[in-house]
């Protein structure tokens, strides 16, 4: 080679890893929308399993529109639809489709008959016309998400006879005192559109009777242009309340009594007791009743006022009937479902699953045993399909004594006398409404009279 003879470059030898060569992705199976698997025939309904929280989608919403709660998902024909989130796998297990907010929950719709009976053929909800401004979200399951709101009100106009001074100067917007709070429930999807129209009939003809202000949660009126029921808001709940009192140190002076305080307590049993027969005595089965669908609301004097809400799995039954052509539940709550319940969405029971004044009254029973330990009975279940296993035995206190908070619920002290009428396992001898309604006023009073600290 000359040196005339040009160079040729010689590019750099790079090393390679050895590894096999890139494999392009693979395009993994879409999993179907729960709500598109139709339901199987009881008969085939594979064996139950527990529930677990299924996460709702953020709601989309434009840059130049303003805030308004998203929607539900739908409920299409021959298939079955929950209001909570949190019994999805559950549901899948038995083929009857998903259900609400935070544990696991089940849902019975309105029959046509029923429903045309109770609120009339023609009815239509109570309608809310006013604005309203979204603020921050308050809570969301498969159905809906709740939001906070502001009711927007005209500005204040100044007065023109009178001189402007700088700190008096006129107002562009209303004062926070002329604004009132809301909380809108607005469907996640569009299929979820009938499912709070008819939560609001139900509303319409519960809030026409003279009492409901003192059980229910306040509603406003049905938004149609949104598809939202707007309701007072009430932002704290008996779960976040009794969860909070369990966190507070453990001591031999208070051992006996429930997390919540003995005084407390008794107090709120009576008025969910009684909210619950003023439910009855309309005909109304709530059929989703649980601590997250009790709101506490603060009083003057500085108590705690328990309302229900939540009505998108009740059904209005005509006088004491309970209904044969009401929808069969559509999801199942572990914790809070009662056991003929649980029992009737077995694999081979040729019963109906639906909910019923019962089954009303065994939720509300384990619902205020969550209130004295703070936690489910259930609590100390490892796995889902365990703690399911404990439900369907019906026997809530017996678990409930294995756990933490046993001295709470001791045999013979108030709590236990106070409840063991409602957990009866069976339906047939579990106490009525009405019957424990009378019952738990002689407790209380054996309890004051015994003084609360010893827990009666």
């Amino acid at each position: 080679m000359t040196e005339n003879t040009p160079r040729v470059a010689v590019p750099k030898q790079r090393w390679l890893p050895l590894t096999s060569a890139p494999r392009s992705p693979v395009a993994l199976p879409t999993r179907p929308a729960l709500a598109e698997r139709p339901a199987l025939p009881v008969s085939q309904r594979p064996p139950l399993t527990a529930s677990k929280t299924l996460p709702a989608e953020d709601p989309a919403v434009r840059a130049n529109q303003p805030l308004t709660p998203p929607s539900t998902p739908p409920k299409p024909e021959n298939t079955r639809a929950s209001a909570s989130a949190d019994a999805v796998e559950a549901i899948e297990a038995i083929d009857v489709n998903p259900g609400a907010k935070s544990s696991d929950v089940h849902r019975s719709s309105v029959s046509q008959a029923s429903t045309q009976e109770a609120l009339g053929s023609d009815a239509a909800p109570k309608l809310y016309t006013e604005k309203y401004q979204l603020q921050e979200e308050l809570g969301r399951g498969a159905w809906s998400t709740v939001y906070l709101a502001i009711e927007n009100v005209e500005p204040l106009k100044p007065r023109t006879n009178l001189p402007l001074t700088p700190p008096t100067s006129p107002t562009t917007g209303a004062t926070a005192s002329s604004k009132k709070v809301l909380a809108v429930k607005k469907p996640s999807s569009r299929q979820a559109h009938k499912i709070l129209e008819k939560e609001a009939k139900i509303l319409t003809y519960l809030t026409s009777h003279a009492d409901a202000s003192t059980h229910l949660v306040l509603f406003h009126g049905f938004d149609t242009a949104q598809h939202s029921i707007v309701l007072g808001a009430v932002p704290l709940s008996l779960e976040t309340h009794a969860k909070a009192a369990s966190r507070t140190p453990f001591s031999t002076k208070t051992m006996f009594d429930p997390v919540v305080g003995a005084e407390e307590w008794a107090g709120l049993a009576e008025a969910l007791i009684g909210g619950l027969a003023f439910l009855h005595s309309t005909g109304c089965v709530h059929g989703d009743i649980k601590p997250a669908n009790v709101l506490l609301r603060s009083e003057s004097s500085g108590g705690l006022s328990p309302l229900y809400c939540d009505f998108s799995s009740s059904h209005i039954v005509s006088g004491t009937g309970e209904g044969e052509d009401v929808e069969e539940v559509s999801a199942v709550t572990t914790e809070y479902l009662s056991p003929e319940l649980l029992e009737a969405l077995s694999p081979r029971s040729p019963a109906r699953a639906v909910a019923t004044y019962a089954s009303d009254v065994f939720a509300l029973g384990v619902t205020l045993l969550f209130a004295a330990i703070g936690d489910s009975p259930y609590a100390g279940a490892r796995i889902a399909s365990q703690k399911l296993g404990m439900a369907k035995e019906g026997l809530p206190f017996e678990f409930a004594r294995r756990g933490e908070q046993a001295s709470r619920v001791m045999k013979g002290r108030a709590v236990e006398k106070a409840l063991s009428g409602a957990l009866a396992k069976e339906a047939v001898k579990r106490a009525t409404v009405a019957e424990w309604r009378d019952g738990i006023r002689e407790v209380v009073e054996s309890w004051k009279e015994g003084g609360w600290a010893r827990g009666g």
